[in-house]
C-alpha cells in the first residue's frame, strides 16, 4: 500500500461523511441566496414601476387641464337611433337629460347612415368642444364634422353601443396642483 493512497477506513470515517455534508449544505445556501437575489432584482430593479405590490404614496393634488366645454345645459342635443332596437335612443335621451343636456329632438337617424362602433357625434367644428364632451360619455365614440348651421350636436348611437360612459365622482379630498 502507498502512503497517498486512502484507505477504506479514512472514505468511512464520520469526519470525512461529514464534509461532504457540510459542502453540500454550504453549496445550497449560497445558490438559495443567488436565486433570491435574482428574484429581488427582478421585481425591484427591472420592473419597479409596475409593481402594484408596492405601497405609494397617495396624490396630494390632482393636474386639472382648463377645457373649453360648455356646461350640458348650454348643449342642445339630438339623439338618434341608427340601430334595429327600438327604443334605444329614448332611453338614451333620458339619460342624457338626466346628465343636464338640453334634448331637442329623439328620433331614427335622418341620415339613415349605417354607424360602425358605438355612436358617432356630429357637430359643425364650431361645436368641437361641446361635441367631445358628448363623446366622453359613450365608449369609443366618433366624433364627425359637418357643415350645418345650427349649434346642435347629433349623438347618433351605433350597433355597437351598451351604455353611457359612468359620470366620475369628485373627490373632495383631492385638490388641484399649483
Amino acid at each position: 500500500m502507498d502512503a497517498d493512497e486512502p484507505t477504506e477506513e479514512y472514505e468511512d470515517s464520520p469526519r470525512h461523511t461529514w464534509r461532504h455534508v457540510r459542502t453540500a449544505v454550504t453549496l445550497l445556501i449560497l445558490v438559495g441566496f443567488v436565486v433570491g437575489a435574482a428574484w429581488y432584482s427582478w421585481n425591484n430593479v427591472l420592473t419597479g414601476d409596475d409593481d402594484e405590490a408596492a405601497p405609494r404614496a397617495a396624490p396630494t393634488c390632482v393636474p386639472v387641464a382648463p377645457t373649453d366645454a360648455p356646461d350640458p345645459e348650454a348643449i342642445e342635443l339630438n339623439v338618434y337611433n341608427a340601430t334595429q332596437r327600438g327604443g334605444l335612443a329614448r332611453d338614451v335621451a333620458a339619460a342624457m337629460r338626466e346628465r343636464g343636456f338640453t334634448i331637442l329632438d329623439v328620433a331614427n337617424d335622418p341620415l339613415e347612415r349605417s354607424v360602425d362602433g358605438t355612436a358617432e357625434v356630429r357637430s359643425h367644428e364650431d361645436q368641437r368642444d361641446a361635441a367631445t364632451l358628448v363623446a366622453s360619455l359613450v365608449p369609443d365614440a366618433v366624433i364627425v364634422a359637418d357643415e350645418r348651421s345650427s349649434e346642435t350636436v347629433d349623438l347618433v348611437l351605433g350597433n355597437d353601443f351598451e351604455e353611457l360612459a359612468s359620470d366620475p365622482e369628485p373627490d373632495q379630498t383631492l385638490q388641484p396642483c399649483d
